[in-house]
């Protein structure tokens, strides 16, 4: 087996993955459709319960002006004279009057009345110490307007609740002669519409309730459904990103259109070539899941040093691997990387051992192949160069070019390659000892 990964530094760049969560269809139906509901509810409960007051009140005010009308009839029958003297402003506190309003008001059972002319003057009252005194209230100025009747909430002396209700008395011609103010007490009235409204708001209510209960297991079903095949698109998103270096899943992830859009750039880099030497002849001579097994062995030790010294594998081909070493200290960091490899190899089972070779210079990274079949890579004359040092370099050695290699590395030397008609200066590691074969 091979020497253990060492531990990572930290300078190590990680490969970027994104992990797409799966859209919160739960969290929005509780944040935003439940809320919906209860404030569709609590809406509800305010309009039926306005309407319902309204109501009251309407109900109230016809109820009064029909009182009123049937009081003055009454007291014009009994005290004409009296009646008439109190509608034209004089005020008339006879007993006669009193006798005839207080018949009424027992025939209506009516607690308190008032009177009043067109200037809010008290012309009659059941409060005797009240005739003559002067209202300047709101709701009795709104009758005097012409607004017609008009209601008011107060309290009794015990803190129960009442209707002041405020009704205009008008002549046959239609012209307002006085204002009657009736009094009723917040009782069996208000307590039918409010026996009356529970069933109206108790069946939407229901109703409500039974969608929200029937949509909240819909949601969660389809979220389950969501979330399950989130997981399956990220498990299957994260096996193929083993398939491709980190460079192109991250234009993957980066892009807006087709891949076809993903913009080609032109850049500086090191990179990083490796080869089996012999592997050909070993592949030969076993079986072919020995062979697999060797390959993958050696192939994991090579990207796992390659990440941990910051490098992007751009792609395995057979038993090669071109890899890409970005920014200034690239080549430094490539040189880590291969020397680490190399070390490694010592430990690993008996096999065809691997040639490096290491080259910086400017390549084009971008899409290159067939709609239906494309590939994110690096493109250029340093890529061959890579390639063309690594073809020259013995099993267990690192050749780069004279420019690249550190100090280490041994003296340089002139080679010619394939398919260059310039010789190339390059310079081996390990310096001065025998290549392992």
């Amino acid at each position: 087996m091979c020497a253990p990964l060492q531990k990572p530094e930290p300078s190590e760049i990680d490969a970027l993955e994104r992990i797409e969560q799966p859209f919160p269809l739960m969290r929005q139906f509780l944040r935003r459709v439940l809320p919906g509901f209860a404030v569709f509810l609590v809406v509800l409960l305010v309009l039926v319960s306005y309407t319902a007051n309204r109501v009251a009140k309407s109900i109230y005010l016809e109820l009064a002006e029909r009182r009123a009308a049937t009081i003055a009839r009454g007291v014009a029958t009994v005290a004409p004279e009296a009646w008439a003297a109190l509608l034209s402003g004089r005020g008339d506190a006879s007993p006669d009057l009193a006798q005839a309003f207080a018949g009424e008001m027992r025939e209506l059972a009516l607690g308190d009345l008032k009177v009043y002319d067109l200037a809010g003057r008290v012309l009659f009252s059941s409060k005797a110490d009240e005739i003559g005194a002067r209202e300047s209230g709101a709701p009795l100025r709104r009758v005097l307007a012409g607004e017609g009747p008009v209601v008011a909430v107060t309290q009794t002396q015990d803190g129960s609740p009442r209707y002041e209700l405020y009704v205009p008395f008008l002549d046959d011609t239609g012209r307002l002669r006085a204002v009657f103010e009736l009094y009723e007490p917040v009782t069996y009235l208000d307590a039918l519409l409010r026996r009356a409204t529970i069933p109206a708001l108790a069946v939407p209510g229901l109703l409500l309730l039974l969608l929200a209960v029937t949509l909240a297991r819909l949601v969660k079903r389809a979220q389950g459904e969501i979330d399950a095949r989130t997981h399956a698109l990220n498990a299957m998103r994260r096996r193929m990103a083993t398939f491709l270096s980190r460079s192109t899943v991250t234009a993957a992830e980066h892009s807006v259109g087709d891949a076809a859009d993903i913009a080609s750039r032109k850049y500086v880099t090191t990179l990083f070539y490796s080869d089996l030497r012999g592997f050909t002849a070993f592949s030969e001579a076993h079986a072919p899941e020995d062979v697999v097994a060797y390959l993958n062995e050696v192939m994991t030790l090579q990207v796992q040093e390659i990440s941990r010294h910051g490098g992007d594998v751009d792609k395995l081909i057979g038993d090669a691997v071109l890899a890409r070493f970005d920014g200034e200290d690239g080549s430094a960091r490539a040189i880590a990387a291969a020397r680490a490899i190399q070390a490694r190899m010592v430990g690993c089972t008996p096999g065809p051992r691997i040639g490096i070779g290491l080259c910086r210079g400017e390549v084009i990274l971008g899409v290159v192949g067939a709609p239906d079949r494309r590939d994110f890579t690096v493109i250029g004359d340093t890529v061959n160069i890579a390639a063309r040092l690594s073809d020259v370099a013995l099993g267990g050695e690192i050749v780069a070019t004279d420019t690249l290699a550190d100090a280490a590395f041994g003296a340089a030397e002139t080679v010619s390659v394939k398919g260059r008609s310039h010789a190339l200066q390059v310079r081996r590691w390990p310096a001065g000892r025998q290549s392992l074969r």
